[in-house]
């Protein structure tokens, strides 16, 4: 049977009923709350041939491509399949785009969303699916224009209209477009303080403003909105950076503990966080105790594949500076043997992986040797730019050990010139480094 959704889109689906979870599932996903999986089981209990339902089961479980979920992933995906028979055209196109995601073609999976916001672009699955296949491929002109082609089909009489502002907000912020950013960012938070999402955007546009205090208070007004979502980890980071800018290492440090660390969560996105975090600390010297031994164990058994270099690249900071470098040659004989280099994303990502390693051993003439030629090229492993600056930070910190002093100032030239107002707290170091040499 075919019955509509809460933005009139037409779905195959045995019982109206199932169609009611779905959309739950669906504003769970963009809400960063609760437990769509599980949400999902409830309507195909309803109806186990419900294909929507199984390829928003299989997006969530292969979103960060951690290897520990792949394998529900990949039966939610044949169960897609084997019901696909007498599915529209829209639901056909989400198999196909979601397969392509868990073989780790993106560049595929990504254009298949788009054809389906072609003809429909009230499909929040699929702009929610793009959307994020964006920020895995740093796309960012993707991440701002797939949303603006759809902008003008929505208006705040669509349910979850909002949730456009907050994804648009942080598209305009990675094309740096910050005060629409903010604007659109702000106004998300409006319709919605539950809206974590938006209020990330604008805590991006801050960070890379150099607005730390200002930062900071957004972080604290908005808490109540975003402290219990599946966001609240992401924004504690970004909280924490400002922290470490404003030179503030013991609340920074506290933050880690208390809020960055969470016992419920060991999946690769929220370990980004913590290594992300520690990893710039370590850069500037601060003592982080043992937290690099403690954290290190839980990476092991998300890298069994090497799939995803914005992910590798986090696993061989961890498994270096807590001195497991055993587990760190392993990860790059894998990454080595692994990945397609005819894939622009794992080319670019085995050279900066292989930069990291470098630096990481001491080899910092190797490791400006394979950062320095993909240095403009980072952007293809994912990310925002808030989150690939730790690889810039590197190459500079490599110039500085391997006292490549023409280097080093051309790349903090280049910093200060692109960030004048931030006082980054590396930056800051780097500066006044090389003024004594």
């Amino acid at each position: 049977m075919i019955f509509t959704d809460q933005r009139d889109l037409a779905l195959t689906v045995a019982d109206s009923r199932a169609v009611e979870i779905f959309d739950e599932a669906v504003e769970a996903v963009v809400r960063f709350r609760g437990d769509p999986v599980a949400i999902l089981d409830r309507a195909l209990e309803i109806d186990d041939r419900f294909v929507l339902a199984h390829c928003l089961s299989a997006m969530m479980n292969t979103i960060g491509n951690a290897s520990s979920r792949l394998e529900a992933a990949r039966l939610s995906i044949d169960r897609a399949r084997g019901a696909v028979k007498g599915a529209q055209e829209r639901e056909r196109l989400h198999v196909a785009a979601v397969e392509a995601w868990f073989d780790s073609n993106l560049d595929r999976a990504s254009r298949i969303y788009q054809q389906v916001l072609f003809d429909h672009p009230r499909d929040l699955m699929a702009l929610f699916a793009g959307h994020w296949l964006d920020f895995y491929r740093g796309d960012a002109p993707g991440r701002y224009g797939r949303v603006a082609r759809v902008l003008s089909d929505w208006d705040e009489s669509v349910p979850g209209h909002h949730w456009l502002l907050g994804m648009y907000a942080f598209g305009l912020e990675e094309v740096g477009q910050f005060r629409r950013a903010e604007f659109c960012g702000r106004r998300a938070v409006e319709c919605d303080p539950g809206d974590a999402w938006g209020v990330h955007a604008v805590a991006h546009v801050m960070e890379m403003e150099g607005r730390l205090e200002e930062g900071v208070a957004w972080l604290e007004a908005t808490r109540d909105g975003w402290a219990s979502s599946n966001m609240k980890i992401h924004n504690w980071w970004h909280e924490l950076l400002f922290r470490i800018d404003l030179d503030e290492y013991e609340q920074a440090l506290q933050i880690y503990d208390e809020h960055v660390v969470d016992p419920e969560r060991d999946d690769v996105e929220a370990l980004i966080d913590r290594v992300s975090a520690m990893a710039r600390l370590a850069l500037l010297g601060i003592d982080v105790g043992n937290r690099w031994q403690v954290l290190a164990p839980l990476w092991v058994p998300l890298t069994v594949d090497t799939r995803n270099p914005f992910n590798d690249l986090h696993a061989l900071l961890c498994f270096r500076f807590a001195g497991e470098d055993e587990l760190a040659v392993r990860l790059m004989r894998a990454v080595e043997k692994n990945y397609d280099v005819a894939i622009p994303m794992m080319a670019t990502g085995l050279s900066v992986l292989a930069g990291v390693d470098a630096f990481c051993t001491g080899y910092d003439a190797g490791a400006l040797e394979r950062l320095l030629p993909v240095f403009y090229e980072v952007y293809r492993i994912g990310g925002s730019h808030a989150q690939r600056d730790l690889v810039q930070q590197i190459a500079l910190e490599a110039a500085m050990r391997g006292r490549q002093w023409t280097i080093a100032r051309a790349l903090l030239a280049e910093r200060l010139s692109l960030r004048e107002a931030a006082p980054h707290a590396f930056t800051t170091q780097v500066d006044r480094r090389l003024k004594s040499v």
